[in-house]
């Protein structure tokens, strides 16, 4: 069977046989040579397993026949229940913020719950000074003592092509990190315009550090070594096991990155030995770069016994306790995958978008991803403030690279995919809402909106092509979802609905709306960890505003462009802002284009409203909704197309 080849993987000088495309015969006879090698002789030399690279795989934790019958009926039941809630409710809003709070207040208490199991954990009971010996002796000499759960972790922060400044200052923030023992940096880009990255890495950590170039992105070794495999199980008519292929493909990941450690000579820890180190490869994508990063990441982790990993972005800024406050979330608990935590603006006081999207961070972000994260099914684990439990990412690691998705490979939903792998293989995944990391915002409406509309089809992807999830998970999940893909979608059709025919679907009361914000604003002036200035106090109405406006127009173009991809954001550094072209007229129509044309509509919709309430005459009226909608039109145009072409 080809899962013995995971105990057969060669040393790195037969390794190189598999990476390079020149030489897939010989692959070909390396695979048929150790298949008839395990047929006669299955057992390995202790040099073999010393050279060789084992990390432990754990496939999850799947449920129970019983569990996914009550998951399922769960999410059937979960629809006529958020029907009612909404159709036939006086004040659907203010219910639904109600609820929402409800679900933070219990995942708030849940995962205090959790740090108390954890340090509890850190002071087992001790024995009593009398007992009998010859009873005791056994079950304290004899018997294995159990390892106590720690919160050590390693970082990983990826980035490319970021602005030195802001960099500088996220590598710096790691440096008064708890519990962060180990730092590896990964940069995607290995061109003279990413040594900045490079001479900042550097400049922040000049001692018991390292640079590495990586000769070939190991995203692509493993996908080329994945399909040989399958090839080699179709030639000897084996079933195809794609799980058999992707397990292949990571052990020899696995086994080239310790050879690349070991020809750079790097002793990995100790007083005297590397604690940073810092990966470039040629220029792909986020996916590819943490690719890399997860897999070196695991093989250093290995070395130094640790068991947790922090994965963040390069312009996201970490407090002295946020990766510490994370993971011991999730470290005295077996079957928790994954957590992340909250997240806060650092450049809010650049432009009004930045100080508007950092309203948003406070009033919004905060609660709705409350929602489904009491019962450990949180459905996205922030890119910038992510903590992973490394014996879970050997298995998902290959299929979250190699996802395909309408027939083309994905890579705008990295952080989603991720959480999704590990709640289909039944890992817990949490949410630490108390904690906070600060990461970076948009400065224009243009870039605002992209980074929105990027974000929304990563979750349409994984709530509409996954649909396996909600019968292993939580039905609070399928709940959550339903409330978000759907929500939005109904305001947008009836909003349009009353455009064209002037008949109004649904129900709408101002009164729900002011009571559904003074309750949320309430709440989190009371109870959001992030404690706001007075300064911030005038940006909470109009953030609500900047929004829930676009919400329903993001919804739908992100579901009717799900395929089209990008690395998301743009890179910052100023001499690359320099020499970049601008962008063309015809892509910023199709990047922002539906935004003019929704704000038409919703100030149509307004403007039709008030000539209704004033009793004007039909051509007043059309004169009226006319001269609106252009003048919102041209200003939606001015501050996202025409700023950005």
């Amino acid at each position: 069977m080809l899962c013995h080849f995971l105990f057969v993987l060669p040393s790195p000088s037969v390794l190189v046989l598999l990476i390079s495309p020149l030489h897939s015969t010989l692959v070909q006879q390396f695979f048929l040579l150790n298949t008839a090698r395990l047929s006669k002789h299955p057992m390995i030399s202790p040099k073999e397993k010393q050279d060789d690279f084992r990390e432990p795989v754990i496939q999850g934790h799947p449920p129970t026949i019983s569990r996914l019958i009550l998951n399922f009926l769960g999410c059937l039941l979960s629809i006529p229940i958020y029907y009612f809630s909404t159709v036939h409710s006086r004040y659907p809003v203010t219910l639904d913020i109600v609820i929402t709070i409800a679900l933070t207040e219990l995942n708030r208490y849940i995962v205090e719950g959790r740090r108390q199991d954890f340090a509890r954990s850190q002071h087992p009971p001790t024995f009593n000074e009398h007992f009998d010996e010859k009873n005791e002796w056994s079950s304290l000499h004899l018997e294995a003592q159990p390892r106590l759960p720690s919160a050590d972790c390693m970082a990983a922060v990826v980035g490319w092509r970021e602005d030195p400044g802001l960099y500088a200052r996220a590598l710096e923030s790691y440096k008064s990190a708890k519990t962060c023992t180990f730092f590896l940096a990964g940069i995607d880009g290995d061109e003279t315009e990413d040594q900045d990255m490079v001479n900042v890495f550097r400049q922040v950590f000049p001692h018991n550090s390292a640079v590495i170039q990586i000769p070939e992105p190991l995203g692509e070794v493993a996908e080329r070594i994945r399909v040989k495999t399958l090839a080699l199980q179709r030639q000897n008519e084996l079933r195809v096991n794609e799980e058999e292929a992707n397990a292949v493909a990571m052990q020899a990941c696995l086994d080239l990155a310790r050879s690349i450690l070991r020809q750079h000579n790097l002793t990995i820890g100790g007083p005297k030995g590397i604690r940073h180190l810092c990966l470039k490869q040629r220029h792909m994508h986020k996916k590819g770069i943490m690719f890399t990063a997860y897999v070196f990441a695991l093989v250093i982790s290995d070395m130094l016994g640790i068991e947790f990993l922090w994965s963040s972005d390069s312009d996201t800024i970490v407090f002295p306790d946020s990766l510490e406050k994370t993971i011991n979330t999730i470290a005295s608990d077996p079957k928790a995958g994954g957590a992340s935590s909250g997240l806060v603006v650092h450049n809010n006081r650049e432009t009004a978008v930045t100080n508007l999207a950092s309203a948003v961070y406070w009033g919004e972000l905060y609660l709705t991803r409350s929602t489904p994260a009491c019962t450990g099914t949180s459905d996205c684990q922030s890119g910038p403030s992510t903590a992973f439990r490394l014996s879970a990412l050997p298995a998902i690691l290959v299929p979250w690279y190699m996802q395909i998705a309408f027939g083309k490979r994905m890579i705008v939903n990295e952080d989603r995919h991720l959480t999704t792998n590990l709640l289909l293989r039944g890992w817990n995944v949490v949410f630490a809402s108390d904690v906070l990391a600060a990461t970076d915002t948009p400065t224009t409406m243009a870039r605002w909106l992209r980074q929105q509309v990027r974000w929304a089809r990563a979750t349409h992807i994984e709530s509409l092509l996954r649909p396996k999830v909600y019968l292993v998970s939580h039905p609070l999940l399928f709940y959550g979802m339903v409330k978000r893909e759907f929500g939005p979608a109904i305001g947008a059709f009836a909003v349009t609905w009353f455009f064209f025919t002037g008949h109004q679907l649904i129900e709408i009361s101002i009164m729900d709306f002011v009571f559904r914000i003074l309750i949320s604003t309430s709440y989190n002036f009371v109870r959001n960890t992030h404690r706001l200035t007075l300064t911030d106090l005038k940006w909470i109405v109009p953030g609500v505003f900047f929004y829930y406006i676009p919400l329903p127009a993001v919804q739908i173009y992100s579901m009717l462009t799900m395929a089209a991809d990008g690395w998301g954001t743009s890179m910052r550094a100023s001499g690359d802002m320099e020499k970049a072209k601008r962008e063309s007229k015809r892509k910023a129509w199709f990047d922002l284009g539906f935004f003019v044309v929704w704000m038409g509509i919703v100030a149509g919709v307004l403007a039709k409203v008030i000539a209704s309430h004033w009793s004007l005459l039909w051509h007043e009226k059309m004169a009226c909704i006319m001269a609106v909608m252009f003048v919102t039109m041209w200003g939606a145009w001015r501050v996202t197309i025409g700023a950005s072409a």
